[in-house]
């Protein structure tokens, strides 16, 4: 009696009776360790590839992210001194880059074109970028990512800030007109509040034109803006009105509109860590000091 193997099963071949039962057990030994060596390979591919996935997650596929910012000079935040862009806000975002291994570029642009840029999907990130429900619809935001905080104000020609009394929820000005950058966030609050007039224009110096020609009662204003803008030259007998009226924090943001809107994610994510981490050290407050940060507040 013989056995022979067809299509998956052991047949007995009763025309052959040469082959013993020893013969049979070694064939059922022989095959059954090659269907466990095919097993554990299997496995083994698909350790590997678990492994390989995990280890992408925890690296950076990007090598270069380019960052919008707004063009103007932003003390201490973001400003060009020397011909070179510095400030708190590039050196934090810098130190992360540089620690993750990746290049970076910042574009300066007028706020409404950075904001569109960045929307579209066009640029990597975005920086001095508050939250709004509307905003995180396109961008990642992680609380590590926080740059710095905003505190803001409103302001008046000198000879007219005993005119305004109000409070913290605007209670008073709905016969006022507001100039407000466009493109700006004022605060989730302030940005939906119907019974205030605003008037939208396209930059710091048309904040300060209208209120000194009249056509604008106040402007909102960040305080840290206002104090450095000052420093400049601007805003001449404007001052800022009291109480501040919110504080939001300003963000590094990552595009959620780019095609490679995960591998941002990622960055993002990696990006957080390594600020949170930073932000515990004594460099970092040799940073705040170094920019006389606290000024600004």
């Amino acid at each position: 009696m013989a056995f022979s193997w067809v299509g998956g099963s052991f047949f007995v071949n009763h025309r052959n009776s040469r082959f013993s039962m020893r013969t049979l057990l070694f064939f059922i030994i022989q095959f059954s360790a090659l269907q466990i060596c095919a097993i554990s390979l299997n496995l083994s591919s698909a350790f590997a590839s678990e492994s390989e996935s995990a280890h992408a997650i925890a690296s950076p596929s990007i090598n270069k992210i380019t960052i919008a910012r707004g063009i103007g000079n932003y003390v201490p935040l973001e400003m060009i001194q020397d011909g070179k862009l510095t400030g708190l806000h590039i050196d934090l975002i810098n130190h992360a880059a540089a620690q993750l291994s990746i290049e970076v570029e910042f574009i300066s642009l007028p706020w409404g074109k950075a904001l569109k840029a960045f929307t579209a999907g066009d640029i990597d990130a975005i920086s001095y970028f508050g939250y709004t429900k509307e905003r995180a619809k396109f961008a990642y935001y992680y609380a590590g990512n926080i740059l710095s905080d905003t505190k803001w104000v409103l302001i008046a020609l000198e000879e007219r800030a005993q005119e305004f009394n109000f409070d913290h929820r605007f209670t008073g000005l709905s016969d006022y007109i507001i100039g407000v950058e466009d493109g700006y966030s004022h605060g989730e609050y302030f940005d939906h509040k119907k019974d205030l007039q605003r008037d939208t224009v396209s930059n710091f110096k048309a904040l300060e034109r209208n209120l000194k020609s009249k056509k604008n009662d106040l402007a909102m204003i960040s305080y840290q803006e206002l104090l450095g803008f000052k420093e400049q030259g601007f805003f001449d007998g404007i001052v800022a009105l009291t109480p501040a009226v919110g504080s939001d924090p300003q963000y590094i943001a990552f595009s959620r509109a780019k095609n490679n809107s995960s591998q941002l994610r990622n960055i993002a994510e990696l990006f957080a860590k390594e600020l949170e981490s930073f932000k515990n050290s004594d460099e970092y407050r040799a940073l705040l000091k170094h920019y006389n940060f606290y000024h600004y507040q």
